[in-house]
């Protein structure tokens, strides 16, 4: 054990003598070109900060202009009893399925294209509990970017409706 710990000690010290001191010379803080680039601005294949090309903005596209129907088409399925019901709700109205209570809000479509994707406010409670179980905006063509999470109900948008 001693062995050990003494050749442990010897190794050691043997690369801590090892170590090149560096004898730099001092800088010159008056030199220009010591402070041209900042070190924490990252650079671009070996260029230095100076030498990047300039970055231009980008353009945002805009989202399509949205119009407001005067209700909407939604499904619900009861996962246990593997039936499926279509609501049609005026904006504003409210409808009961099983133990779910939904709520439309309101329904939007892409101004000019009344078939086109629908999205739609809609508030949910389940066994007419004070909190919902689900408030949000679901899009008809992606139903699970903001779906209603739930053990035995599914509800996703179907389309708006003019009528």
């Amino acid at each position: 054990m001693i062995r050990t710990l003494a050749l442990a000690a010897i190794l050691v010290a043997g690369a801590a003598a090892a170590q090149d001191t560096g004898d730099l010379p001092p800088l010159d803080l008056s030199d220009p070109d010591l402070f041209e680039s900042d070190p924490q601005q990252p650079t671009l294949d070996g260029l230095g900060a100076a030498d990047q090309p300039e970055e231009t903005p980008t353009e945002t596209a805009l989202a399509p202009a949205a119009t407001t129907a005067a209700g909407g088409t939604l499904r619900v399925l009861d996962k246990i009893t593997g039936t499926v019901r279509d609501l049609d709700l005026a904006n504003g109205e409210r409808a009961e399925v099983g133990n779910l209570s939904v709520e439309m809000g309101e329904c939007r479509f892409p101004t000019g294209n009344p078939s086109g994707d629908a999205y739609m406010l809609l508030t949910i409670h389940y066994n007419n509990a004070p909190e919902p179980i689900f408030r949000g905006w679901m899009i008809a063509s992606a139903p699970a970017l903001n779906a209603l999470d739930h053990q035995r109900y599914d509800v996703w948008a179907l389309r708006c409706t003019n009528s």
